[in-house]
């Protein structure tokens, strides 16, 4: 072998080690970042059509029971629109709250004793069992503003559950009031929780428009 092609083999040998350096170097500082991905994250959303006395009704009326009246008439609830759109955004896996003590199906029949709920602190009984959180890293938590925050049963559900060092979101919608009482509520009953977003989106509105608003606002979150 001539002196030049032997040094030309040394040189390739060299590069290909340098190579393979690197690429260890980027994995392994990659290596956090790839388990932090890997965490499992829910949607858990408690919503007033889902949970009402459906005794005599048709099934439009329960289909549009937790809908307002006036302009922003719409097909269906707008938290399980922002619950659709979070689940194709994320993947994530879908969980519904349900109550045995129903509300009534008409909003202004519902809003008295919603008040009362809160004012007593009345303890709910949920017809499924909470969900496992023991390997979820992420919540993505959905509810209407009661009262200027969450309706009865969802204190309940923070009050049973211990969400420490997990990353929460909070999404709601609302007739007026938005997510300030709610993040006093989250700070005080679940103190070690990273609540890294919230957002609540007007109830009044018809449908599309929710999409819209909270496409966008996911968009700005990097979701």
């Amino acid at each position: 072998m001539i002196p030049n092609e032997e040094k030309d083999e040394e040189e390739s040998a060299m590069k290909k080690l340098i190579s393979l350096m690197l690429a260890a170097v980027l994995l392994l500082t990659a290596l956090p970042v790839m388990a932090e991905s890997n965490g499992k994250a829910l949607i858990i959303y408690f919503d007033y059509s889902e949970n009402i006395d459906t005794t005599g009704l048709d099934v439009d009326a329960v289909s549009s029971a937790s809908i307002a009246e006036g302009p922003g008439i719409r097909d269906r609830s707008n938290l399980l629109v922002m619950v659709d759109l979070l689940k194709d955004r994320t993947g994530a896996e879908v969980v519904p709250l349900h109550v045995e003590e129903v509300y009534a199906p008409m909003f202004d029949d519902m809003v008295g004793k919603a008040q009362a709920d809160k004012n007593e602190n009345i303890q709910f009984t949920f017809t499924e069992a909470l969900p496992d959180l023991t390997d979820v890293d992420t919540i993505y938590f959905g509810s209407a503003i009661w009262w200027y925050g969450m309706p009865q049963p969802v204190v309940n559900f923070f009050q049973r559950v211990d969400l420490s060092g997990k990353k929460l979101m909070y999404f709601s919608i609302n007739r007026g009031s938005r997510n300030y009482e709610v993040l006093e509520t989250l700070a005080e009953l679940q103190p070690d929780t990273d609540v890294f977003a919230e957002v609540s989106i007007s109830a009044m509105q018809d449908n599309e428009r929710t999409a819209d608003e909270f496409s966008s606002w996911l968009d700005s979150i990097g979701l």
